[in-house]
């Protein structure tokens, strides 16, 4: 053996180094906190650094409410744009205030009374400004009282009550009085209500929003991305591969059984309903019709005897397929026998190494460590956009102009638009970087274990299945090989594979988007679904022969290009062989991956249902993001696991079959299960 696709190896080595430093930059620089937690209108960050303990965000202003949600009496036709929600006046608070109104007594929110000068108290500080619940109007001198009046600031009438919705005050009640005279009476503004409410709601449920919040929310659920997405899976898919190991006679023949059986119960079902097997067949009849009337109503028209006549072509199509079904199991009966031949030698296998059934746990556990790293960092570099002040437009009779206490048309600090999170172009490309970073690197563990258990298969079968006859231990032989010879191949492999998840990931993104600027048009949506499925075909075809690739690098210690011509040369020779092999093995492990996924995905449900997750501090904003990283992770977990049964079934089926090319025909270096399976026992014995 040599060393393999060395110059893809040491271009894999500098993508991880960049990988590497984006991570680290991200850590340095990301505020995870403002994926959650709004600003306020200095642009700080709630609950971070001055604002540390304030989690709230308070809209205080309900004049650009108003205007937000387009219900504000001065606004009209003629503005020159609908007001944006974002550059409302916002503060940071412990939690929603209070309202208070009577026909004497209003309720403030009040700035921050650092920004503030309070000349009756200069003293005044923010722990005073908290105990006072926000509120110190009353010290403020009669021009500032005025500005507030007309909501000017610095203090502003809580008119609504508001409860902390993914920490940000919603309205939700009508208020009791007008007691300004702002032409605002009590049952205009209970009406505005939802209004004003739905616009907060628009900010809350918006796509950004919401994928910042499922981005935070593994913040504080990451104990169930590590239990059910890590541990669950592989106890799982231990217990499925033990039970495969016991049950895979059975369950091949059970299996072609089956769908012989439920070939034949379809065609007749559709033959008794179209009514050329007896008189089940349908009919328009709403009531039923007496037996003694059936025989004389069959004169008549039935308004059903078209559908009977559609039900009997699908009954004859139904029988030239069970047919095609019954004749293709009988031509693959030897074939079969093959399949359970090498399903037995590599199920047997794990019986003499059943270390080899506990190897998955490593690149599963490195999985996970991939992952849990990878999604912190990935948090902060998401969060690593910089917060900035918006431009909009400062014109008189609209906000924020209208409300500033100096008003101005070039931003000032007490006349100006909002703050959003704005992510550059290079902060843009190293997300895109950085996840598909994540799928090479993911997708090269799972190489390594193709290549690793693929080489431990190799030994067991040219060593005749002599488990004594193999060299030291071969789970750490092999992995020395294959580690030390072909790091690269796997990254040859593992690289078209994360290229064309990558892509799909992008076609997918622009489909959805050409879909909302179309609104509804079938022809994005079919050629949208069009392109998908192809891509997808296109990237289980690459696996498939990325797989088969492993292996013959695995026989032969060749590169990742010759190995996949040689794979693809030899099936070709013995199509038959490995197709039959595929299918039977095949069901039984989709299977085994969607019991572990889907399991796993129950457990995290449950994990996330309890009061933890659903009040306080750690409260997750929706169970499902969560759920559905776990499934697919828990999906890719049981994809390593079951590859030790996938991949012991492909080796032993190519050893084979490069055996039989090499040999005449004859598997001369075959375990003795496979021999006698075949009954090659006497032309081996000959040669």
């Amino acid at each position: 053996r040599k060393c393999t696709d060395i110059l893809f190896l040491i271009v894999f080595i500098a993508f991880w180094i960049a990988m590497l430093v984006l991570g680290f930059y991200g850590v340095g620089t990301g505020k995870p906190k403002i994926l959650l937690f709004g600003t306020d209108y200095r642009g700080e960050v709630c609950d971070q650094g001055k604002n540390d303990g304030f989690k709230t965000r308070y809209f205080m202003n309900p004049g650009e409410l108003a205007w937000a949600a387009g219900v504000h009496t001065d606004q009209s036709a003629s503005a020159t744009r609908k007001y944006n929600l974002r550059d409302a006046k916002s503060i940071c608070l412990k939690e929603c205030p209070k309202p208070t109104m009577t026909a004497s007594s209003v309720a403030f929110v009040c700035d921050y009374p650092e920004d503030v000068t309070i000349a009756s108290q200069p003293n005044y500080d923010k722990n005073q400004w908290v105990a006072d619940n926000y509120d110190y109007y009353q010290y403020l001198s009669g021009p500032q009282k005025t500005s507030s009046l007309k909501w000017m600031g610095p203090c502003y009438p809580v008119l609504y009550e508001s409860v902390n919705t993914f920490y940000t005050c919603q309205l939700f009640v009508r208020p009791y009085v007008d007691p300004f005279g702002t032409g605002y009476s009590s049952g205009n503004l209970g009406t505005y209500t939802k209004l004003l409410g739905d616009e907060i709601d628009k900010a809350l449920s918006g796509p950004l929003a919401t994928v910042e919040r499922y981005i935070d929310d593994f913040t504080t659920g990451w104990k169930v991305v590590v239990v059910a997405g890590g541990a669950c899976p592989i106890v799982l898919s231990i217990a499925f591969l033990f039970f495969l190991r016991y049950f895979t006679s059975v369950f091949a023949y059970t299996t072609l059984f089956s769908v012989n059986a439920l070939a034949v119960v379809v065609t007749i079902y559709l033959y008794l309903k179209a009514g050329v097997i007896g008189s089940d067949q349908v009919n328009a009849y709403v009531s039923k019709v007496s037996d003694s009337a059936s025989a004389s109503i069959t004169n008549y028209a039935d308004p059903a005897e078209s559908g009977q006549d559609t039900l009997k072509i699908f009954a004859y199509i139904s029988t030239a397929l069970t047919c095609v079904i019954f004749l293709f199991t009988l031509l693959m009966l030897r074939r079969v026998k093959v399949a359970v031949g090498v399903i037995k030698v590599a199920t047997g296998a794990l019986g003499k190494m059943p270390q080899l059934t506990l190897f998955p746990i490593l690149p599963a556990v490195a999985m996970v460590l991939l992952f849990v790293y990878w999604l912190i960092t990935f948090v902060y570099l998401f969060a690593a956009g910089e917060v900035k002040q918006q431009d909009c437009t400062l014109a008189a009779g609209e906000p924020p102009y209208m409300y500033c206490a100096t008003p101005s048309t070039t931003p000032t600090d007490d006349c100006h638009c909002g703050y959003a999170t704005v992510w550059d172009r290079n902060l843009q490309g190293a997300l895109a970087y950085y996840v598909f970073g994540f799928l090479w690197g993911s997708q090269w563990i799972v190489a390594m274990c193709y290549l690793i258990i693929a080489c431990v298969f190799v030994q067991y079968y040219f060593k005749g299945g002599n488990y004594n006859g193999l060299k030291n231990k071969p789970i750490i032989t092999s992995t020395k090989r294959m580690m030390w010879y072909h790091t690269g191949t796997a990254a040859v492999g593992s690289f078209f594979v994360a290229l064309l998840q990558f892509i799909r990931l992008i076609v997918r993104f622009i489909v959805h988007r050409m879909k909302k600027l179309s609104k509804d048009s079938k022809i994005i949506k079919y050629v949208g679904y069009y392109v998908e499925y192809c891509l997808w075909y296109l990237q289980k075809t690459i696996e498939w022969l990325n797989r088969n690739a492993y292996i013959m690098t695995a026989i032969e210690g060749t590169s990742f290009c010759n190995s996949a011509w040689n794979a693809l040369a030899l099936m070709v020779k013995n199509v038959a062989a490995v197709a039959t092999v595929n299918i039977v093995g095949d069901i039984m492990l989709v299977l085994g991956k969607l019991v572990v996924a889907l399991g796993s995905g129950t457990i995290a449900f449950l994990m996330l249902d309890a009061d933890t997750f659903n009040y306080g501090d750690e409260k997750v904003s929706s169970p499902l993001f969560i759920v559905i990283v776990v499934v697919l992770f828990a999906f890719i977990i049981a994809n390593v696991f079951m590859s030790i049964v996938e991949l012991g079934i492909d080796t032993i089926l190519l050893c084979y079959c490069k055996d039989c090319d090499d040999n005449n025909g004859a598997p001369v270096n075959a375990p003795p299960a496979l021999v006698k399976t075949l009954g090659m026992s006497r032309k081996i014995a000959k040669m």
